[in-house]
């Protein structure tokens, strides 16, 4: 796999506009009616620019040994079949661009820099050493600032994280997630994580989301496909988006409120749709 591949040079085109659900935002506090209007007035970020939008989805990968044969061929298979799902998430005026973190014994990015979904071309990875995740956690922060990845000079949303894991980090991942817990853009993004097989721990991966309802399981190669890509849209459809929150006396909630919505909304859609998917005729002990 080489990190500075270059994506595949083709015509951009306009994301198609996806026509926008009315969704109910879950209260911030006990008899809190909560309204769900067109836009954001402020950025909450310290965003300036114009009308276009860009969201950028990161995927933390797991990589290391244990993640070797099935596990990492259906990843890059339903990976591959993903992304043209995500070109048709969002708003006509959202950029939507995607950036791959793969860790093991190394951390590395897929690409150098964050690439429009138009022109993303899956690289299919391959799995050995061991489970970076701490490390992969600060990577993460150094790199999610506007000095880095997050430069657009539109108006951005709060990325979309979703990290993906079969097993239990061989480095001090409380120390990483530490560091990533004093980056806004984390605090800020929708995160959701899936655990991979028996060894995942699911408790763990709950650190790093701030919510059990945005962790999901699979112990299957079917689970596996349904359960990325029930997350992967469900988070990018959340994450773009605009909306402002209101209380019952009309006045505006703040941004952690606002954000705070969004997450309790993810992870109540991907519950939802996680038992609505759930196939009686796959045994969830089957295993790899």
């Amino acid at each position: 796999m080489s990190k500075n591949k270059n994506p595949k040079n083709s015509s951009a085109k306009q994301p198609e506009a996806v026509k926008e659900e009315k969704v109910q935002a879950a209260p911030a506090a006990p008899e809190a009616d909560l309204d769900i209007f067109d836009d954001f007035d402020d950025d909450p970020l310290g965003a300036t620019g114009v009308s276009r939008k860009s969201l950028v989805i990161f995927f933390l990968i797991d990589t290391s040994g244990s993640m070797k044969g099935t596990k990492m061929g259906e990843l890059n298979t339903v990976m591959e079949e993903l992304i043209p799902e995500i070109r048709r998430v969002g708003e006509a005026d959202t950029e939507v661009k995607i950036a791959v973190l793969t860790f093991s014994t190394d951390v590395k990015w897929m690409y150098s820099e964050p690439i429009n979904i138009e022109e993303f071309e899956w690289a299919r990875l391959t799995a050995q050493g061991v489970t970076s995740m701490g490390a992969a956690f600060k990577e993460l922060s150094l790199r999610m600032s506007r000095n880095s990845f997050l430069n657009s000079p539109s108006l951005s949303f709060a990325p979309v994280i979703f990290l993906m894991t079969d097993g239990y980090p061989s480095d001090d991942y409380k120390e990483g997630l530490k560091t990533l817990a004093s980056n806004s853009w984390y605090k800020f993004g929708l995160k959701a994580a899936l655990g991979i097989g028996n060894e995942a721990n699911d408790d763990m991966l709950a650190e790093f989301t701030g919510s059990k309802d945005t962790v999901v399981h699979a112990y299957t190669g079917n689970q596996l496909a349904q359960m990325i890509k029930i997350v992967a849209v469900t988070a990018s459809q959340i994450g773009s988006k605009s909306m402002t929150l209101a209380d019952q006396n009309d006045e505006e909630l703040s941004d952690e409120d606002v954000y705070a919505s969004k997450q309790k909304m993810l992870g109540q859609q991907i519950q939802e749709l996680v038992a609505k998917n759930d196939n009686d005729d796959v045994s969830f002990d089957s295993g790899w």
